[in-house]
């Protein structure tokens, strides 16, 4: 399996070499249109058609057999003369006329007891079924044993005869699924790679669904590398979702040299394309990250309040906010054209020091000068909001004579020191539960995201804030 490889590709800024680092045995190339995905795949394909096979972007043409078209397939430069351009007005023919010719030698072999590469016809035409349930693909029975499609229509088989048939989808399905079908008969457990340039052209959410699936079956099948160029967030968090063994490139037009986003920071990927980030800054919508789960309920809740400006609140876990940060500013250097701040990512203002911010970080760091989000409960703000006369140092007192032994400390540290004094979950929920006559109906999260989103914090909660977060959040930033 490849782990490097490396061509030119063509992007707004002329005609570059790239090389790609780190690949996996699916792979994918993620990026906005210029970024040089497609000519990076031809230009790799013909470096080597012997031991690459491109499945082009553009594909046209009808879903019939044609002797011509399997003859030419079999000419290696004929092949590669197909494939010189982003489009083929006769992709479909192509591929139906070579899956007709190498999956009926490999169903014949495999009928005579010859060796067939482990494959026989009935597995073959049942992997179209993983892409497109609905259909059925045989071999025909009368010479050149061409692929026979049928679909079911009111319980009834009724066959295909062209493409004129088919929904655009289904016709982009069937063609996709017999040429990557064929090249996995081909190259079976093999070190060549299969390219596949934006498969999710024509096909919605459930096809590209299906074609993960599909592409999983084929990667189980033959055991094959395959890289594929794609736009789509869906695709890609179906492909993570798939398989095991995936590295993602993020294309940045000015990059010479991309490393593959890490396995275990695909998790982290994924969650971050279900956001879909881009149609939040087109939405101006603020990008909000921030550590776990009670900043998340805090954030979210006062993005309920109509006061509060539209914002994106994106949940990461503890110390994975920084993967999510580089990972969230990988997915907007490749789909958006600008470069200005369009969120921040909030730490705690725990003792772990400052975090750096690159040069023209988009998401930059920003801390809260409290020890953490349960602190801001504290302030006098929020008390007032909750209870009017509150005496929080009263109620602290009160609560260390009952408390644990773990707990008396704390509480005394609080009454000294309210802002950089670490609190507890369970502590902060005893706390609420103390000082809120309505705590068995709401949560401390809800009540403090509630007071957060009603207006522009000022006073000590907007200290504990912190004038960089109240700024960007509350301003006109």
């Amino acid at each position: 399996m490849k782990t490097e490889v490396e061509a030119v590709r063509q992007t707004h800024d002329g005609v570059k070499q790239l090389k790609l680092k780190g690949l996996q045995q699916l792979n994918i190339l993620f990026g906005k249109n210029g970024s040089g995905k497609s000519s990076f795949l031809r230009n790799l394909y013909q470096s080597g058609a012997e031991i690459y096979h491109l499945v082009l972007p553009e594909r046209g043409g009808d879903i019939v057999y044609g002797s011509s078209y399997a003859d030419q397939e079999l000419h290696p430069q004929e092949k590669k003369n197909a494939r010189t351009t982003s489009s083929d007005n006769n992709y479909r023919n192509r591929a139906i006329s070579r899956a007709a010719n190498i999956l009926n030698t490999q169903g014949y072999k495999a009928i005579k007891g010859l060796q067939a590469n482990d494959i026989n016809s009935e597995e073959i035409t049942n992997l179209f079924r993983t892409f497109l349930p609905e259909f059925k693909v045989n071999f025909g029975s009368d010479p050149p044993h061409q692929l026979e499609i049928h679909r079911s229509i009111n319980n009834q088989d009724t066959k295909v005869n062209g493409v004129n048939e088919l929904s655009s989808g289904q016709a982009e399905a069937l063609s996709l699924a017999a040429d990557i079908i064929t090249q996995g008969v081909l190259w079976s457990k093999q070190e060549k790679t299969l390219l596949i340039d934006e498969p999710d052209a024509h096909l919605h959410i459930d096809l590209q669904n299906r074609f993960a699936i599909f592409i999983s079956e084929i990667i189980g099948n033959f055991d094959i590398q395959i890289v594929i160029a794609t736009h789509s967030p869906a695709l890609i968090a179906s492909l993570l979702s798939l398989s095991e063994d995936v590295g993602i490139f993020c294309f940045d037009p000015d990059d010479s040299e991309i490393t593959a986003v890490k396995k275990d920071q695909n998790a982290v990927f994924s969650n971050l394309l279900n956001v879909d980030l881009g149609l939040a800054v087109i939405l101006k919508r603020k990008i909000i990250i921030v550590e776990g789960n009670d900043d998340f309920l805090v954030w979210n809740q006062a993005c309920r309040v109509p006061n509060f400006k539209d914002a994106s609140i994106i949940q990461a876990n503890g110390s994975d906010i920084y993967k999510y940060k580089s990972n969230a500013e990988k997915i907007l250097k490749v789909i958006l054209d600008i470069r200005e701040v369009v969120g921040i990512t909030v730490l705690d203002g725990d003792d772990k020091g400052d975090a750096v911010n690159n040069k023209g970080s988009q998401l930059p760091f920003a801390r809260l000068q409290c020890y953490g989000l349960e602190n801001l409960i504290l302030t006098n703000e929020v008390l007032g909001y909750i209870k009017q006369g509150i005496d929080i140092n009263a109620e602290l007192a009160e609560m260390k004579k009952t408390a644990i032994t773990e707990e008396k400390g704390v509480l005394d540290a609080l009454m000294k020191d309210k802002k950089s004094t670490k609190i507890p979950k369970d502590l902060i929920k005893k706390i609420h539960s103390r000082i809120d006559e309505h705590n068995t109906s709401r949560d401390w999260r809800v009540v403090l995201g509630k007071f957060m989103g009603n207006s522009k914090p000022e006073g000590e909660l907007a200290e504990f804030l912190g004038k960089e977060i109240v700024d960007y959040v509350w301003g006109d930033v």
